[in-house]
């Protein structure tokens, strides 16, 4: 820790993000709060999303797990992605990225990146990532979409189906690729990703996102 970092946390110290206890460096969780959200697992996916080699979460979606994403996405706190970058390092299976050579996010569409001034899956996953991997905008959004939590799920799946492709300046060609995103419903929003990634002639699409309610 650097000296810088010790004196501001000196003067501001950390807090877990869940309870407000103190914690030992910003974006922390207390042992508690951690053992409430903290899930792992590979998410069991329906039949309909093909393209999606597989898909990994980290955490359940629900209580503080939601809260804090919801600030992130409709409130603006982006500073709060802070606390998902600490659950990202603990990611317990990293060799099951082993052929990965890009990490591509799933993008906003332009009157929403405007709106909100960040894409949620870059401030999340970008720093983590590109210590790994190269990480690529590859993908762009073709026509507007609905918000898709107020669809069901073939509402959902019709929402996004051929609203993604890969961009003219983007090879994907032969290329193991890890997609991110913040968060896991039905799958629908990274099924239609992979798809494009796929169409393109990516090798394989293995989603990771922060947390999901699938199994």
């Amino acid at each position: 820790m650097s000296l810088i970092t010790h004196l501001f946390n000196l003067l501001y110290p950390p807090h877990c993000p869940s309870c407000g206890a103190m914690v030992p460096r910003e974006g922390d969780w207390c042992p508690a709060c951690l053992a409430a959200i903290w899930h792992p697992r590979r998410i069991d996916k329906p039949a309909s999303v093909t393209h999606l080699c597989a898909c990994y979460c980290l955490a359940d979606y629900r209580g503080a797990m939601r809260r804090i994403l919801h600030d992130i996405k409709y409130n603006g706190r982006e500073g709060k992605c802070r606390a998902c970058r600490t659950l990202l390092e603990r990611f317990p299976w990293p060799e099951r990225f082993a052929q990965v050579s890009l990490a591509v996010p799933v993008p906003l569409a332009p009157e929403k990146l405007q709106r909100r001034g960040f894409n949620q899956a870059e401030s999340l996953f970008r720093d983590w990532a590109e210590s790994r991997w190269t990480w690529c905008d590859a993908l762009q959004r073709l026509r507007p979409t609905k918000v898709q939590w107020q669809l069901r799920r073939q509402q959902r799946a019709d929402n996004v189906r051929h609203a993604f492709a890969v961009k003219e300046t983007v090879d994907v060609r032969g290329k193991h690729i890890l997609l991110v995103d913040d968060i896991f419903t039905t799958g629908a929003t990274l099924e239609a990703c992979a798809s494009a990634l796929t169409q393109k002639g990516a090798a394989s699409v293995t989603g990771l996102v922060i947390a999901s309610g699938a199994r």
